[in-house]
């Protein structure tokens, strides 16, 4: 009886969780507790050990070389598994008909069928299939073009294994990614009725600031942004204070104006 007490007394302080874990919930039934305890425990190694299923990926890339380097960077990206690889476009609609990725990492510049049209076929007949684009050209009108084909992210190809992540992540929980060189480059091209900063460009737009607009856009409420990103609704608007003084902007009529002109948000 002391035994099973203190058991219990070490999971109430969490290290008794380690050692149930490891020989199963059948050990928790045969421990003297009240059932009610005994169910909570069980239910909790039962989740613990249920891992979620991996981010099933497929990367279409041209060149091998930057294919090869693609795959090993992926290797670094927990909670992801890569399932099939394509040098082209027709090869890659191909390869959907067996595969069901959940996001496809998009080569723009690939031959008989690029990256920017294969998009636009798989946005129309697997919508539940996201696309990121990834290109060595980071010119706004690329960009533009793959955000109104369909994709949901658009990184460089010189990109680092946390980006990376970050950028399957958020698309695959529905969020839009564009990585800050891309973000820069685009607020570069001059909105209508703003001025540019005294170094000739605009401040880069944070994801976290790009986030916002993207919801604004959807129509959400400051309390609404706040409660979906977890922060205060003193911290929304200040990010929306923000974004307005980097774009030299008044309101968020312009804001949502200028971002959808710019490709930085989808419509």
């Amino acid at each position: 009886m002391l035994y099973l007490q203190t058991l219990f007394v070490q999971l109430k302080i969490g290290s008794i969780w380690i050692n149930l874990a490891i020989f199963g919930a059948n050990v928790v039934q045969k421990l003297y507790l009240p059932p009610n305890k005994k169910k909570i425990i069980i239910n909790f190694l039962t989740n613990m050990t249920q891992l979620p299923d991996p981010i099933k990926i497929v990367v279409a890339e041209n060149e091998a070389i930057i294919l090869h380097a693609l795959l090993i960077l992926l290797r670094s990206v927990e909670g992801t598994e890569v399932i099939g690889t394509a040098r082209n476009g027709e090869e890659l609609l191909q390869l959907l008909k067996i595969k069901k990725p959940d996001i496809i990492l998009m080569d723009i510049n690939m031959p008989v069928i690029n990256g920017i049209e294969a998009t636009k076929i798989i946005d129309q007949k697997m919508p539940w299939v996201k696309v990121i684009a990834l290109s060595m050209d980071e010119h706004p009108s690329h960009v533009k073009k793959m955000f109104r084909s369909g994709a949901k992210g658009f990184l460089l190809k010189n990109t680092h294994e946390v980006q990376l992540g970050v950028a399957i992540r958020k698309v695959f929980e529905g969020e839009v990614y564009i990585s800050e060189e891309v973000s820069k480059m685009m607020l570069n091209e001059y909105p209508e009725n703003s001025e540019p900063s005294e170094n000739g460009g605009y401040k880069p737009l944070t994801n976290r600031e790009i986030e916002i607009i993207q919801l604004l856009s959807d129509g959400l409420y400051t309390k609404e942004i706040a409660e979906k990103l977890f922060i205060s609704d003193k911290t929304v608007e200040r990010h929306k204070t923000n974004i307005l003084k980097k774009l030299h902007l008044r309101n968020t009529a312009q804001l949502i104006k200028f971002a959808m002109k710019k490709g930085i948000i989808v419509a």
